[in-house]
């Protein structure tokens, strides 16, 4: 015999059972009669009484400071990089550094699944002194034998993995600004610029000069940028975001580890590795201690020897360098010859190189850029090249001073201007104390002599260095200020006719603009009829 009894439910067993009894339930079909509204209305009912959670649909929270609907017309971040002929820098505006380096090494051309320079016994092919660096540079300037195809595929594999491995994001329709050197070859500018809107659906590329960017991101407005590269150094001198005059030098990072690597040809082994990469990597280790300003301990172990351990091809093996030895195979690279007083003018060392660029400059813009001197480039990362740089360029500023003509005649004159010199030392607002204001003076004139006072002038006409956050960092601030550049090109002006679809605008001020407003030919927003090449043409 079966018995059913009765199991006990608890308090809120029964309390649920009540509620779902007091709930009229819904018809499990639908009638004929019902509409779509309704059956829509009672599936929507039937989720919302669920038990198991829902997630809200997400929807637009505005602010004081947007509008609906205003996330949908954003504009992508533009894409930064920075081309040198030895690396390239990525990443996204308004970031405060590049988000990758990548540097061209012949490593980078092999092919998937090459493993041979982890092989037992494999030896790296050794570089002659004519063709020294040739796998490491993406372009030089001396294009006789240079290949510019394989200039394009170079830029195109780097630009492809920095995207996929590094910035992670797809190209789109997003800007591209590309820092350049300002001197730069045009079949070079062209290359790069054909390879970029061929592989890359680029709706534009802005160019911006690196040693403009370069003064933006320490602060400045003008200034002496001087740019320690790899196959040049450059010294360009910026007025006002303005290139007034460069000067070059083949005195650079690709000659002096060129003749460093003959003179540790002298005192290494045959079984020592001697290739660009060790160099490099020595030279920025015992730079700063050769190179760099000396105090008077180091001045007295300046003649020990320097034991390093070199590597060979196996393991490494201790090696030992004369610091002496070392400073003076630098120092005759970067300045010459004590009895080179005529150097060619592809030859000019550089604290030479600084001082004729600042002696052609006019004495106002001399004085504000002498100042302001910035370094910039691969010597500039070995902080005892600009040290001993600036050492020598003052050096020569004290025996010479600012005239282009040099004898022992000039000396006595130069000895009666000196007192003259000396009474023109005492500044102006010291000389026009004596001015008083009368009582008919306006509040704001008085507001503004009062602060002249009381403020700190600029520094004027002294040796000075400046620091400076890289070119990158000031293409990042410049784009993220949405300031338009004079040279940006259309991607559909770049394609039907290239580099010769550029003018040359001699007149780069507002007044053309104001010209054409003023006459109702003011054109329309977006609207280019030509773009110009500016530092480049």
């Amino acid at each position: 015999m079966l018995v059913l009894r009765s199991i006990p439910q608890s308090a809120e067993a029964a309390e649920c059972r009540t509620f779902m009894a007091d709930t009229p339930r819904s018809p499990t079909k639908p009638s004929a009669s019902a509409t779509k509204d309704e059956i829509s209305r009672r599936g929507l009912s039937r989720s919302e009484n669920a038990s198991t959670p829902v997630t809200p649909p997400a929807r637009y929270i505005s602010s004081n400071f947007s509008t609906p609907g205003s996330t949908y017309g954003k504009e992508e971040d533009a894409i930064i990089i920075e081309l040198s002929p030895r690396y390239l820098k990525a990443g996204i505006e308004s970031e405060s550094h590049p988000q990758c380096r990548y540097e061209f090494r012949p490593t980078n051309a092999k092919r998937l699944g090459d493993y041979r320079q982890w092989l037992p016994g494999y030896t790296a092919p050794k570089e002659s002194p004519e063709k020294w660096g040739e796998g490491y540079e993406l372009w030089r300037n001396d294009l006789k034998d240079f290949d510019l195809g394989l200039l394009g595929d170079k830029l195109e594999r780097a630009v492809r993995e920095v995207y996929n491995k590094n910035l992670l994001i797809d190209a789109g329709n997003a800007r591209l600004v590309l820092v350049v050197p300002s001197v730069l070859p045009h079949p070079v500018l062209s290359t790069i610029l054909q390879t970029l809107f061929e592989r890359w659906a680029y709706s534009s590329i802005t160019l911006l000069p690196t040693p403009a960017i370069a003064l933006i991101s320490a602060g400045l407005r003008s200034g002496l940028v001087v740019d320690v590269g790899w196959e040049e150094t450059v010294v360009t001198a910026v007025y006002e975001y303005r290139e007034v005059r460069t000067h070059r030098s083949t005195r650079a990072m690709r000659l002096l580890t060129k003749n460093f690597a003959a003179w540790a040809k002298t005192v290494l082994n045959p079984g020592h590795r001697l290739d660009l990469d060790t160099v490099e990597s020595f030279l920025k280790r015992v730079g700063t201690r050769v190179l760099g300003e000396q105090s008077e301990e180091t001045a007295l172990s300046s003649s020990d020897q320097l034991q390093i351990e070199w590597p060979t091809e196996t393991f490494t093996q201790p090696v030992t360098f004369s610091c002496g030895k070392i400073r003076e195979n630098l120092t005759q690279t970067l300045f010459g010859k004590a009895q080179e007083v005529h150097p060619d003018d592809e030859e000019v060392p550089l604290h030479q190189l600084i001082y004729n660029a600042l002696l052609l400059l006019p004495s106002d813009i001399r004085g504000i850029c002498i100042s302001r001197i910035v370094f910039i480039g691969e010597g500039s990362e070995n902080t005892g090249i600009p040290a001993v740089v600036l050492k020598a360029f003052s050096e020569l500023l004290e025996r010479r001073g600012w005239t282009e003509v040099q004898g022992q005649k000039l000396r006595k004159k130069r000895e009666g201007l000196s007192e003259l010199a000396q009474a023109r030392t005492q500044s102006t607002d010291a000389r026009h104390d004596d001015f008083i204001l009368s009582d008919k003076a306006i509040p704001e004139e008085r507001y503004l002599r009062e602060k002249a006072k009381h403020s700190q002038p600029p520094v004027h006409g002294a040796v000075r260095q400046v620091d400076t956050l890289g070119s990158w960092a000031g293409a990042s601030l410049l784009t993220t200020l949405k300031v338009k550049s004079f040279v940006e090109i259309q991607r559909d002006k770049f394609v039907s006719h290239g580099l010769s679809g550029a003018s040359r605008d001699f007149d780069m001020s507002v007044i053309p603009q104001q010209r054409m407003s003023t006459l109702g030919m003011r054109p329309k927003a977006g609207e280019r009829t030509s773009w110009t090449l500016s530092g480049w043409a």
